[in-house]
């Protein structure tokens, strides 16, 4: 402890003494966050602005993953399939590759959650994708909840897409992944990270189930349409019942016309052409 007994330039010295020491501790607290609640999922836009094609990014991934350390997304302009696991945000680019972008890119729209495992369930292997679905939605407590889905193990088969970087003025999302790429990932380790969104959430974002999937190599991944399940298949599911809607500071968002029910071309979107 510093003690002052005497006014003038003992004092001073003495406070001057007691200022470097709090600015010592100031530099060794660490930094301070805007992490949401527990069981809360923060998103920023909405599914049908990115229907619409509002691609512009309006937040930083340093600031996505203040609110979260899992969750799922895409990146300005619509460049690449965006997944945040264990805290690192990766990007599986229209070829397929995956790379860790850096903090300052933006993203148009992503959703994030503090991941910690409410439900866990052993699936086994051949299991499909609609399988695993129908699996995890017989252990789920609530239909009017959302939920984060983590399905982690060896996988047969997981079948991707993800689409390159749009050029303004951007195209609807319909149009932008008639020239996605498509993958097919053979026997591989991987995790997938999922949200699962009630019915009422449709204009904000996918109904039901949305997967993207990274191998453990980090080597392979992008959104999910279809798989098939290896051995030591894990489920953990976080419930949120809570959710925080950002919604982008943006003149171009402003003036979208958001009406209307865009749930056959968001389903046609996000299924598996045959």
């Amino acid at each position: 402890m510093i003690y002052c007994f005497r006014k003038g330039g003992l004092q001073r010295a003495c406070m001057k003494k007691l200022f470097m020491c709090m600015a010592v501790v100031a530099l060794n607290l660490p930094a301070f966050t805007h992490a949401a609640a527990p069981g809360t999922v923060t998103q920023w836009s909405t599914i049908d602005a990115l229907l619409k094609g509002h691609f512009q990014g309006s937040v930083t991934l340093a600031e996505v993953k203040r609110h979260g350390d899992f969750g799922l997304g895409t990146f300005e302009a619509l460049d690449g399939e965006l997944i945040l696991l264990d805290g690192k945000m990766y990007r599986i680019d229209g070829y397929g590759k995956v790379s860790e972008p850096a903090d300052t890119v933006k993203t148009p729209f992503v959703a994030v959650a503090e991941f910690k495992a409410d439900i866990k369930l052993e699936v086994p292997a051949g299991l499909t994708l609609a399988e695993v679905q129908a699996r995890v939605d017989a252990v789920l407590p609530s239909k009017n909840v959302f939920y984060a889905v983590r399905v982690m193990g060896k996988f047969d088969e997981v079948r991707t897409r993800s689409v390159s970087g749009q050029k303004e003025p951007y195209p609807t999302l319909a149009e932008a992944v008639k020239t996605q790429s498509l993958f097919t990932i053979a026997k591989t380790e991987g995790t997938l990270v999922g949200l699962w969104c009630p019915t009422y959430a449709k204009t904000l974002n996918v109904p039901g189930y949305h997967f993207h999937y990274l191998s453990a190599d980090r080597t392979a991944g992008g959104h999910v349409l279809g798989l098939v399940t290896g051995k030591d298949v894990t489920v953990q599911v976080a419930v949120l019942r809570q959710l925080a809607v950002k919604l982008p500071e943006l003149a171009t968002f402003d003036a979208l016309d958001l009406t209307g029910d865009n749930s056959k071309v968001l389903h046609a979107v996000e299924s598996e052409r045959k």
